[in-house]
């Protein structure tokens, strides 16, 4: 099986968020909440950056823009202040619609 160079870069991403979570259990096993919260954060924002990166080559890719607003829509649910989730929600919300609208001109265009 030959891996393209994206899917190479995956598995190396998927590989450091493994290894941080190994680390963050090592220092303590028992306190689940926190290890997957911090570390689902930083690993969704992680995501994040990723997909704004490949949207700034192929602004249109409406499964992308999609993939984006559903890591907003993660962030917003574990952010604890309502306050602080509004903007993750707003944001999905922007991408979801977005998204669509390339599907639609897509769809009529071809």
């Amino acid at each position: 099986m030959d891996l393209g160079e994206q899917d190479f870069d995956s598995i190396l991403f998927y590989e450091h968020a493994r290894k941080n979570e190994e680390a963050v259990y090592a220092k303590n096993p028992l306190d689940a909440d926190s290890q997957t919260q911090s570390e689902s954060i930083k690993f969704v924002k992680d995501v994040v950056s990723k997909l704004e990166e490949a949207l700034e080559i192929y602004p249109k890719k409406n499964d992308g823009i999609w993939s984006l607003g559903n890591a907003q829509t993660f962030l917003s649910f574990i952010t604890k202040n309502l306050e602080d989730a509004k903007p993750y929600f707003t944001r999905a919300m922007q991408c979801f619609q977005q998204a669509l609208e390339e599907v639609f001109i897509s769809t009529w265009l071809f």
